[in-house]
């Protein structure tokens, strides 16, 4: 296999994006539709997409493409320079499918995701030990049990920096991570009433590698092996959609590792490579380019 500077094995949907006129409605009300998106989503194809925008190639691997979405995602994914070479279509599998609605400062997910992920099928790939030694780093979602527990020590076995995201502080995954971003939705379902930072020390006893806890415009609390904790504020931005902010800040934080930076370099620019998304709908149809994300920095000296 060709050598590639990213393997990103993780969540791949086709994704069916409603933008709201505004807010979402309660129960029995009723909201307008301004525009709509069908197109790649979920956590590695958003973070696939924004970093071939930002000029590095890209191996996506993991969920198995459907009837109904194998077409669309590797016509639209290959567009986009991404390698799907790695993707399996399963015939009579619909596929991986959600319905978003975005009505600026929230998005409400609609999917099968409890059904194809615990329903006793696995309908993901085996990760592709090749791949990941030929890859210069790997971007790693959690979801997929033992296999993405065997992406994380093949990353090991073959000295290979991986980024991931929201797992627990005792996992396998989490313990040999270069990088893990944990989002203050997952901090509060798996950790409920417990301090962020007595939770970040939790994270530093186990994790060697640069740990990060985002929460939305809420300053971002980060550290590593030995360091003191520390934070930064996300910049400030006209928000138009968030759907997609925490798959380009792990981009971002991909781009820096590949680039050898320092803790506070990494943040600051994944930071600004979400807070970019974020000004656009849907946030990765145009993906942030690298003259925006520096703009975005160079516009508040820290």
């Amino acid at each position: 296999m060709n050598n590639t500077d990213v393997y990103v094995y993780g969540m791949t949907v086709l994704s069916t994006i409603h933008q709201l006129k505004a807010k979402f409605p309660s129960a029995d009300g009723y909201q307008e539709i301004i525009r709509t998106f069908v197109m790649p989503g979920g956590e590695a194809a958003n973070c696939a997409i924004v970093l071939t925008n930002l000029g590095f190639s890209v191996t996506l691997d993991g969920p198995f493409l459907g009837d109904s979405t194998a077409e669309p995602l590797r016509a639209y994914l290959q567009k986009r320079n991404v390698d799907c070479s790695l993707l399996h279509h399963q015939p009579g599998f619909p596929g991986w499918r959600d319905i978003v609605f975005c009505d600026g400062d929230t998005r409400t997910v609609f999917g099968w995701f409890v059904d194809y992920l615990f329903g006793g099928h696995k309908f993901w790939n085996k990760p592709n030990e090749q791949a990941i030694k030929s890859a210069k780093c790997v971007a790693l979602d959690p979801f997929f049990g033992s296999e993405s527990e065997e992406v994380a020590m093949l990353c090991l076995k073959h000295h290979k920096n991986y980024v991931t995201i929201d797992s627990r502080f005792d996992t396998v995954i989490t313990k040999g991570a270069r990088a893990i971003i944990c989002s203050k939705e997952f901090l509060d379902r798996e950790y409920p009433g417990v301090e962020p930072q007595a939770l970040l020390k939790q994270y530093q006893s186990t994790c060697a590698g640069l740990i990060i806890f985002t929460f939305g415009s809420r300053p971002v609390l980060f550290t590593s092996a030995g360091k003191a904790i520390e934070t930064f504020q996300p910049y400030a931005i006209t928000v138009v959609d968030t759907l997609a902010a925490g798959d380009t800040f792990r981009a971002g934080v991909v781009y820096g590792i590949l680039k050898g930076w320092s803790d506070l370099e990494v943040v600051r620019f994944a930071s600004a490579t979400a807070a970019v998304s974020c000004t656009r709908f849907p946030s990765v149809y145009e993906p942030p380019t690298l003259a925006e994300i520096t703009d975005l920095i160079n516009s508040r000296p820290d």
